[in-house]
């Protein structure tokens, strides 16, 4: 089973954003079982779903007052896409999870393990927080793939290098593949496309080719709380989406005509 996390310690680079299209992605037009699991307290990813965090959440499963995944998990209006919300008491389990010393970790793989052996989905998408939390520590133990969302300005490339730096302390303890970068808000500039180049040619993990155009539809997409796909089929970053899925799939190069 895949596992995915979608990480980057900075905010405002289209980490939620990429989490819950990928996860419709992969679910409505790919046909695999999803589960989304938002691990960020701020809870964006279930809001946007219209999962509540009131009637279950990670933070319930976490500190042991759900037994059970199955608990938890609530469906979307879409086939095959189920989520495991979060709200601000991840804060409070998160405290737990430290506390557990060295099988916080553990928490999140267990929880892949129990899905596997109920072959209850194809793929978990974890929506992770922008810190270096326990729970997010604990989502990256148990992703089989970690893609980075990136916007191309100087701060989010230098937290890029900040969280590579944190990914190889993990690598100590546990193994960490790094799918690769992805480049979001993409504009046909010159100071995106010397970014892009040097992003390329330095940083010591794969880019996809795929970019994201950055486009208002995402805001409207937000604001409606509804997929790319859903909310404005014939956008940029509508194509961008669907094209940086196949290519993580290895199902064709990208076409979204995002080339430089």
């Amino acid at each position: 089973m895949q596992v995915i996390s979608i990480v980057n310690l900075k905010g405002g680079v289209g980490k939620t954003t990429t989490a819950v299209n990928m996860a419709y992605e992969l679910a409505v037009h790919h046909n695999r079982r999803v589960l989304l699991i938002d691990a960020d307290h701020q809870g964006n990813a279930s809001k946007f779903y219209g999962a509540r965090a009131s009637t279950g959440s990670l933070a319930d499963l976490i500190e042991g007052r759900a037994a059970c995944y199955v608990d938890l998990a609530q469906p979307t209006n879409y086939r095959n896409l189920d989520v495991l919300p979060s709200d601000m008491s991840l804060l409070s389990a998160d405290l737990s999870l430290v506390a557990a010393g060295g099988s916080a970790r553990r928490c999140l793989s267990d929880l892949r393990d129990a899905i596997m052996e109920d072959g209850a989905y194809d793929c978990m998408v974890i929506d992770c927080p922008p810190a270096f939390t326990a729970a997010s520590v604990s989502a990256i133990a148990a992703s089989t793939d970690i893609i980075i969302p990136i916007k191309l300005d100087y701060y989010a490339i230098d937290g890029m290098r900040e969280l590579l730096s944190q990914l190889r302390q993990i690598q100590t303890i546990t193994e960490v593949h790094i799918a690769g970068a992805l480049i979001t808000q993409w504009r046909n500039t010159d100071v995106i496309r010397q970014g892009e180049t040097w992003l390329r040619m330095h940083e010591p993990c794969p880019v996809f080719d795929t970019h994201i155009r950055r486009t208002d539809v995402v805001d409207k997409s937000t604001y409606w709380r509804k997929p790319l796909a859903e909310c404005s089929p014939r956008s940029a970053a509508t194509a961008d989406y669907a094209a940086f899925v196949r290519e993580f799939l290895g199902e064709e190069a990208a076409d979204s005509g995002t080339q430089i």
